[in-house]
């Protein structure tokens, strides 16, 4: 037969089971709060309690046979949610200076509630569970609630202040309830402040306001998990609003690289819509310019769950190339499962062809468009190593405009310097494409010949020189040319290889110009 205490006991433990399911119900994978990830002890503690409250309701409805049982199994799942509670205080504290000192005072008292133990019985070992791991567990909850810092801070605190204050108060009193009005013991001070005491003292049990505390505890609590949400709601709104303005592309894709979701920045710069490409996998954007290697590296980066980043060339719907920052960031779940992929990434078009240009620029003669001294020595020293290495033949023709200056002085600097492009577009349209032609200053200019015959190279300065004396350049009329050619030994430094080439050219200069000198250390030429 049910009685109105037992009724007491059923709202008690739903109270408190509602309390439990209310927080695992919470998506805290989702939430933004770094709190709401602790917060999974606190429903554990709840739903277990409820639990416990339930099986002593049932011991009263069963035998004398069972009654045992049921008390035995209620206090051991109390003590379980009791110390489920006292981890959640401890992990949320942990490290934390001034509340483990709270913490730690409060132990020290607790021995003092011991006073006069003499015997080891179940009641005695269900109020042992209570000042031991009730007390703590359920006054330093009240002491975490009772402070912004373990929670959150700022506007968000403030919206759920009040909640969290109601939180905070009942389970400081729910502390007194059930942590300090224990059942009757043989020891002080449960055998003077008890369940029983209190009852004679306020003709009401204490099981009806520890009842109202789980109701309070569970109403506070849904309150400010709602808040929680709201605010985690509004949060996710505002990132995905900054995700669909964004000037970023955004692409979010499952585990197999079919796409989700990409924003209109994805649109814009890519020329497919939203709708063209859900379904599909980025392959659409591929451009050929990389080998399957590159995505091979790719992917076994993301699958490791490592994040991603590079650089790719993508291919637009139009068909033309654009070059993109690609950041891949592996998503997980609770589990730690893969369950997609979400990439972000930018247009660096510009900034390529930017470092291009300035690649370019710093290798290349401004006027002429030929390689320019610098970039002309690296190539020498590239060229002088290889040849010890592999005994390659390595040539070098140095030529000069004869008589330019009296081009600049009697023509003007505007002339002089259309000459030179002239010449250089004479000598790009007869050397090959492997051969390097730079400019090495002034009206001087070098061709450098890698692993060709040497009487190739001799024959190639001919044709020059005979190809500059036969054209005819505007204003000026015609020009010569006077031409020095060398030959790398093999070990020589290289800036004698160009000085045998420099000596031969003011040779031929000296000799009358418009003339091909071979220097005379090479061989028999």
């Amino acid at each position: 037969m049910l009685h109105y205490i037992d009724y007491i006991y059923f709202f008690y433990g739903l109270a408190f089971f509602l309390f439990g399911f209310s927080i695992l119900h919470y998506p805290m994978e989702n939430s933004i709060f770094k709190f709401t990830r602790e917060l999974k002890y606190l429903g554990v503690f709840g739903i277990l309690h409820g639990i416990s409250e339930w099986l002593v309701m049932f011991k009263s409805l069963g035998g004398n046979e069972t009654e045992e049982l049921f008390y035995t199994a209620g206090w051991i799942t109390m003590g379980l949610s009791y110390s489920v509670l006292f981890y959640f205080s401890l992990r949320v504290i942990w490290n934390k200076k001034y509340s483990m000192i709270t913490l730690a005072l409060i132990i020290l008292v607790l021995p003092a509630l011991l006073a006069g133990f003499h015997s080891l019985t179940l009641n005695n070992i269900n109020i042992f569970v209570r000042y031991f791991l009730g007390l703590p567990g359920i006054f330093m909850t009240a002491y975490i609630f009772y402070h912004p810092v373990y929670l959150v801070q700022g506007s968000v605190y403030a919206s759920m202040k009040r909640c969290a204050y109601v939180l905070a108060s009942t389970f400081l009193l729910y502390g007194i309830f059930a942590g300090l009005i224990v059942p009757t013991g043989t020891f002080f001070p449960s055998s003077v402040i008890n369940a029983e005491s209190f009852e004679a003292f306020t003709s009401l049990p204490v099981e009806l306001f520890r009842a109202l505390c789980a109701m309070l505890a569970s109403y506070a609590i849904t309150q400010i998990l709602r808040e929680f949400k709201r605010q985690t709601d509004f949060h996710l709104l505002r990132l995905s609003k900054a995700l669909e303005e964004s000037g970023d592309t955004v692409v979010i894709t499952d585990l197999q690289g079919k796409i989700e979701y990409v924003n209109r920045a994805f649109e814009q710069q890519s020329g497919y819509l939203a709708e063209e490409v859900i379904g599909q996998t980025p392959n659409i954007l591929r451009s050929g310019e990389h080998h399957g290697s590159f995505y091979q590296h790719l992917w076994d980066t993301i699958l490791s769950g490592e994040t991603y980043q590079g650089i790719l060339t993508n291919k637009r719907k139009d068909e033309t190339l654009y070059n993109e920052f690609k950041t891949i960031v592996p998503l997980k779940n609770k589990r730690q499962e893969l369950t997609s992929f979400i990439s972000t990434g930018k247009d660096i078009t510009s900034r390529i062809i930017f470092e291009h240009e300035l690649e370019k620029a710093a290798a290349t003669d401004p006027l002429t468009n030929a390689a320019n001294r610098l970039q002309c020595n690296s190539w020498l020293k590239l060229a002088t190593e290889h040849a010890q290495d592999t005994n390659i033949s390595v040539a070098l023709i140095l030529f000069d405009i004869d008589d330019f200056k009296k081009v600049n002085d009697t023509f003007g600097h505007n002339t002089g310097d259309d000459v030179l492009i002239r010449i250089a577009e004479i000598v790009r349209t007869m050397v090959r494409s492997n051969d390097i032609f730079a400019r090495w200053g002034g009206e001087e200019f070098v061709i450098l010949q890698i692993d060709t015959p040497y009487d190739g190279t001799i024959a190639l300065a001919e044709r020059l020189r005979k190809e500059i004396e036969e054209s005819v350049f505007e204003n000026v009329g015609t020009l010569t040319i006077s031409i020095g050619v060398s030959q790398y030994d093999g070990s020589e430094s290289i800036e004698s290889f160009v000085k045998k080439a420099d000596d031969a050219m003011y040779q031929a200069k000296r000799e009358g110009k418009n003339k091909v000198v071979v220097n005379k250390e090479d061989g028999n030429h």
